[in-house]
């Protein structure tokens, strides 16, 4: 169960979900996916996506989704028995590193926002590329933590700040920027690139959305900022706010790539 201030819950990620709604579309449409496909979301969370692929696949696809969390899940299936999609939309909890399902299943597999949680990101993709039939598309759209910016004339303060966003708030900050090269690894065909904007014009909505109270505190308590430098710091901002000028932007990646039919594979 949930409880209040847990930095990741089903409220924050439905705020996300409508923040990057047209980033989500993007991996909805690489997945090229058709009426009657059983397709994949790994990391599903509540089911945000699942229920909105179950649309796209229809009563005659199959969508699955998987969670380490056992409350996401939960909430992913209340969601879907909710939508009238459960007959053909279940969720079920699994590790990204060992997928608890067959081996060429799926048309397709998606992930989002999945690969800056874990330790390994080469096995878990490794694993969508297992699970999904030659010739299906594998989709990743992950945060690239070290682009963000922020507009204020404090910028000493900002970068010590940004640094501590990408290496503090999760394991690998760096996901996005990873991404080209494991799907080469990987031996995916037909590799595509996009890179997928994030911008905040709302000072409350960007604290909330990069968890900003969390950073700052460990910021202060790795003494990489001192209150003062806080205090200077949070009055331009809400300067910025009272202006109506306030903006921040960083960028995730999206990568989509194609399952060989077969692989060359180093003796």
């Amino acid at each position: 169960m949930y409880q209040p201030g847990d930095l990741i819950d089903p409220p924050y990620l439905d705020a996300m979900a409508e923040l990057i709604k047209q980033n989500k579309q993007r991996t909805y449409t690489w997945m090229h996916i058709q009426p009657g496909h059983s397709v994949l979301d790994v990391g599903c969370g509540p089911g945000i996506d699942t229920i909105a692929l179950a649309t796209l696949v229809g009563p005659t696809g199959y969508v699955v989704g998987v969670d380490v969390d056992a409350a996401m899940i939960a909430e992913a299936e209340r969601r879907a028995e909710h939508m009238r999609c459960s007959a053909w939309c279940r969720h079920q909890v699994g590790d990204a590193i060992t997928l608890p399902l067959e081996t060429s299943t799926f048309d397709s597999c998606r992930s989002e926002r999945l690969f800056q949680h874990v330790n390994n990101p080469a096995g878990v993709l490794e694993e969508m590329d297992r699970v999904t039939k030659p010739g299906g598309w594998v989709v990743v759209l992950d945060a690239d933590h070290g682009t963000w910016s922020i507009d204020t004339p404090e910028v000493d303060i900002e970068h010590r700040i940004t640094r501590a966003l990408a290496g503090h708030m999760v394991i690998n900050g760096y996901a996005g920027r990873q991404l080209y090269r494991l799907f080469k690894q990987q031996q995916f065909i037909d590799i595509n690139v996009e890179i997928r904007p994030l911008y905040f014009t709302n000072y409350a909505q960007f604290r909330y959305g990069t968890q900003m109270d969390f950073i700052e505190r460990e910021t202060l308590a790795a003494g990489l900022v001192t209150k003062e430098e806080l205090n200077r710091w949070h009055q331009n901002l809400e300067a910025a706010e009272t202006s109506g000028t306030f903006f921040a932007h960083a960028a995730g990646v999206l990568v989509a790539g194609r399952k060989a039919e077969t692989k060359n594979r180093l003796l």
